[in-house]
């Protein structure tokens, strides 16, 4: 290769023009453009993430709201039991009707105070009826069905001497006086929570 040659000059020249050309280019243009898909792609998987996190928390943002709509429902149906607040006239008034339908009499209802929970009351009675043994049972399935929430518990019978019975060769026992005690509770939505 001759460097004097003109053709092998021109030659020189126009590599030496387009190596000039490809490393301004290549400086200029193709460097900060580098750059800039560089960070448009680190932009791009942070918004993928996001967008994934996204997702995520929409799948289980409808699973929460199919449990809250479950739950709300679940708690009108409760509600529909549960007054608003204590009514111990209506109780009262629902225990006499049980007592005179089965024949039994009411002998004492004893308030014994108010137990608050997180979102209701429990109201306990101490109360003594006295019945026959079929008529105690009529009386405590009317307890039972009252259009409100009540739970007996402490249930403590008491009858008169079997051997007074058999002293008196009576062996009825239908008409035989039956004593029950029982704590009966009663619930209300507790003050400040109903809507």
């Amino acid at each position: 290769m001759n460097l004097r040659d003109p053709k092998t000059q021109v030659l020189v020249v126009v590599a030496i023009l387009f190596a000039a050309s490809f490393y301004l280019w290549f400086v200029k243009i193709f460097a900060p453009l580098n750059e800039q898909i560089t960070a448009k792609e680190t932009q791009k998987n942070s918004i993928m993430a996001q967008l994934y996190e996204v997702e995520k928390t929409a799948a289980t943002l409808v699973d929460l709201e199919k449990e809250y709509s479950d739950l709300e429902l679940r708690y009108k149906r409760v509600a529909l039991l549960l007054p608003e607040a204590k009514e111990d006239e209506a109780f009262l008034n629902h225990l006499h009707a049980a007592a005179q339908l089965t024949g039994s009499t009411v002998k004492k209802v004893t308030p014994l105070g108010t137990t608050p929970s997180e979102f209701y009351e429990t109201n306990k009675y101490a109360i003594e009826v006295s019945s026959t043994y079929h008529g105690l049972g009529k009386f405590l399935s009317k307890v039972a069905n009252f259009p409100f929430i009540v739970n007996l518990s402490d249930i403590n019978l008491k009858s008169p001497s079997t051997s007074l019975m058999m002293m008196t060769g009576d062996s009825s026992k239908e008409a035989e006086p039956v004593t029950a005690t029982f704590i009966l509770l009663t619930y209300n939505v507790k003050q400040g929570l109903s809507q």
